[in-house]
């Protein structure tokens, strides 16, 4: 293929205008995501603010069943008192943790 002026020039516009096709291309990716990103953020920011509220209702239910525990429901599920101590130990095989509660 011989190269003249005119078949260079053709050559040149064609590799410019691939170049700038795939330019743009590439920034259409770049907004697409940038515009994901930011719906995804606020979708996060709004599932924080339901989980947080969740979590202090959940708190606040915690906080009332604890302070509603009786020494009487302690020794029917189990319970034992140790001395000098404000909080109870579960004995049997189900469970292996302690639950406090105030007296």
């Amino acid at each position: 293929m011989h190269l003249t002026h005119k078949n260079l020039d053709e050559r040149i516009i064609h590799t410019m205008a691939g170049t700038l096709a795939v330019l743009a291309l590439v920034y259409v990716a770049v907004l697409l995501s940038l515009i994901f990103s930011v719906i995804e953020r606020k979708q996060n920011l709004i599932a924080i603010k339901d989980a947080s509220s969740l979590l202090s209702q959940l708190e606040g239910e915690y906080a009332n069943s604890v302070s509603s525990i009786t020494e009487t429901e302690l020794k029917e599920s189990k319970f034992v008192r140790i001395d000098n101590a404000t909080f109870a130990i579960r004995k049997d095989d189900i469970a292996s943790y302690t639950v406090l509660y105030a007296r």
